[in-house]
């Protein structure tokens, strides 16, 4: 019954005082991002709507590329992202080192820098 009466007496002061630094740390910088984020908002909002426009297609753009060309697309985007890149319309990193891995001479219906077969004698000139 002892230990039960000792348990109770602790306040939340002294739990608080338990709680090691890190995780303190980590609240302050928590805040300070927020801060940070709810700065940048208040700019963004003032901001010409055109440029803000602009700035996100062209962040939007790199992200989509970039996904499409490394497929390091996150798991929800797969659905969206695979159709994309396997369209051949857009280059993939996969499909890029494949075809460096291949020979060019050995494509078919590729010509070779010399003929096969080169003729004998140079050909004459007809005369008139």
């Amino acid at each position: 019954m002892l230990p039960l009466l000792a348990t109770a007496a602790t306040t939340p002061l002294e739990k608080l005082h338990n709680v090691s630094g890190q995780f303190w740390i980590k609240v302050i910088l928590v805040f300070a991002v927020l801060a940070v984020v709810i700065a940048i908002f208040k700019k963004v909002m003032g901001m010409n709507k055109i440029i803000l426009i602009i700035i996100c297609c062209v962040v939007l753009g790199v992200f989509g590329f970039t996904w499409i060309y490394e497929r390091n697309e996150p798991a929800f985007l797969t659905p969206i992202i695979e159709p994309i890149a396997n369209s051949g319309f857009f280059p993939t990193k996969g499909a890029y080192n494949d075809t460096q891995q291949k020979d060019p001479l050995a494509a078919p219906g590729a010509k070779k820098n010399a003929p096969a077969n080169p003729p004998a004698t140079p050909a004459q000139p007809t005369k008139k």
